[in-house]
């Protein structure tokens, strides 16, 4: 039931095949927890050396730097400014490039920050190997930020596997997060696969599953945004060959992660596989925006349960 991608990676046994996505990320976009609480200290920031990146121009000024802080090296990249900085993680094996279609738009209105964990992207491989999970990303997220001084209130944005590695860092750092934005966000405890591989790392995603479980939003603003074909990464590609109940599974999952807060606005996106990002930037940055007004007016989400965005504005 799932597409075999030429390398190890993750399976779902529930959807195999919608879990294969998260490793067939890796090859078309290139693409124990800690027990401490309070945000960790940093060790030291070391500026990133390279060529720029080519972005629309006039635009927001991007500055990049590979970060040493918890222990890891990890490259972070911010741009823009306003009263929230919106913080981007991306899904399994993929880098900050699979945001590419939708990072100028966000940082062109708010100050954005998109980084990668070890292993992925200009960021150095964790040294040892280790197994790892949801709850120690989300630690060393945080030290990332402080070390880049990259300050709250967050708005956090999570992809796949980066959905439960929010989830933890909410729950973690509650006080620090105004707003979650969750894009085919992995569930917790859907019958996944014990490990994962990724930048040399094994990810445990049982212990994943319970980091990311202790969230609790209340009424914090959150943005729940599913494809419309979750059974491949893009839209129009190979299918990986799951099951109408696979496939069925997988919606009520994204359905139920809009009642984790009493101000949420959940969208089913037309014409968009599992990395709606690049299938339908467009829909990604309305969904943003109405989440970082939300936060900032401090006003609850308009209720788009069920709906499907399609070329109007959101909620309409």
């Amino acid at each position: 039931m799932r597409r075999s991608t030429g390398r190890t990676g993750p399976s779902i046994r529930r959807p195999r095949a919608l879990g294969a996505a998260l490793t067939a990320l890796a090859l078309l976009a290139v693409l124990p927890s800690a027990a401490a609480h309070a945000p960790p200290t940093t060790d030291s920031v070391a500026p990133l050396v390279r060529t720029p990146t080519a972005r629309p121009a006039p635009g927001p000024v991007w500055t990049a730097h590979v970060v040493r802080a918890a222990g890891v090296r990890q490259w972070i990249e911010c741009a823009g400014t306003g009263p929230v900085t919106v913080v981007v993680i991306p899904g399994l094996h993929a880098t900050h490039t699979m945001w590419s279609r939708v990072l100028p738009s966000f940082a062109g209105t708010t100050r954005t920050c998109v980084y990668d964990r070890p292993g992925l992207g200009p960021s150095p491989g964790r040294s040892p190997h280790a197994t790892v999970d949801a709850g120690r990303h989300a630690y060393e997220l945080m030290a990332l930020l402080v070390a880049n001084h990259v300050t709250g209130p967050l708005v956090v944005v999570g992809h796949s596997y980066g959905g439960l590695v929010a989830r933890a860092f909410v729950a973690r750092y509650r006080s620090h997060v105004a707003g979650l934005m969750l894009v085919e966000g992995v569930a917790p405890y859907d019958r996944l696969s014990h490990y994962w591989g990724e930048g040399g790392d094994r990810v445990d995603t049982w212990l994943s599953s319970a980091a990311a479980a202790r969230m609790r939003l209340g009424s914090m603003p959150l943005v729940v945004e599913a494809a419309q074909d979750p059974d491949r990464s893009y839209w129009g590609g190979p299918s990986y060959g799951s099951t109408a109940s696979d496939i069925a599974d997988w919606r009520a999952h994204q359905r139920a992660a809009a009642a984790l807060s009493t101000s949420s606005t959940y969208l089913v996106v037309s014409h968009s596989a599992h990395v709606i990002e690049h299938d339908r930037p467009d829909a990604v940055v309305a969904g943003l925006r109405l989440l970082v007004r939300s936060v900032e007016r401090r006003t609850a989400l308009p209720r788009c349960a069920l709906g499907a965005y399609g070329s109007q504005p959101l909620c309409s």
